[in-house]
């Protein structure tokens, strides 16, 4: 069985999002692609990781989304 997980719930995050400082969407973002990052290195080890790299990108797309819009508004 795989329990892999895959894509974050997007609305649950971006809400979250929206409640965070510029700061903490800056450092979220940050610690995200890390997190990316080091996942990728375990599943190319093969050792088994809940988390994928591509569900932390995803996560740091949308603290980036969030503050593309707030420049915009």
């Amino acid at each position: 069985m795989n329990n892999t997980q895959h894509s974050p719930d997007f609305a649950a995050l971006a809400l979250r999002a929206r409640g965070m400082s510029d700061a903490g969407l800056l450092w979220s973002e940050r610690d995200a692609l890390d997190a990316a990052t080091h996942a990728d290195a375990l599943d190319a080890a093969g050792v088994p990781v809940l988390k994928t790299g591509g569900y932390y990108r995803d996560e740091a797309s949308v603290f980036r989304v969030e503050l593309l819009r707030r420049r915009r508004v």
